[in-house]
């Protein structure tokens, strides 16, 4: 019975994608830096989307809140390699988030989506306490 169970699981994740997975494959810590360069000003110091928003008008297309729980669950680690390394139209959105592959390593790319998954995890926290 446990062999009919391995196949279902192993299915689930090659669909679902590992949350986990990012963790383990980069450092939350460096993928700060590397946001803080490279993706805060269009997505936010927390990744609440456009966070300098404020002081001119926001761009033609809503950017999504990448600190949402909710939409980061939906979102696997390898979607997130992905629209990071070659930009929205690698994955069939919007051609204005520009790919960061020409210039940060795969590596320095697991080290962002790692630090996305941090920002889900400091939200939800947030949102817990304010219950």
């Amino acid at each position: 019975m446990a062999f009919r169970i391995l196949p279902v699981v192993v299915i689930g994740i090659l669909v679902l994608g590992t949350p986990g997975l990012a963790a383990q494959k980069g450092d939350p810590q460096q993928g700060q830096a590397l946001y803080v360069e490279y993706c805060l000003q269009c997505h936010g110091g927390r990744g609440e989307g456009w966070g300098w928003g404020n002081k001119i008008p926001p761009p033609p297309i809503p950017i999504r809140d990448l600190s949402d729980p909710e939409l980061m669950n939906q979102l696997s680690d390898q979607f997130l390699f992905d629209i990071i390394k070659g930009g929205g139209e690698a994955v069939g959105r919007s051609r204005l988030m520009p790919g960061a592959g020409r210039v940060i390593s795969d590596a320095e790319i697991w080290d962002v989506v790692a630090y996305l998954r941090s920002l889900t995890k400091k939200a939800r926290g947030s949102k817990e306490k304010e219950r």
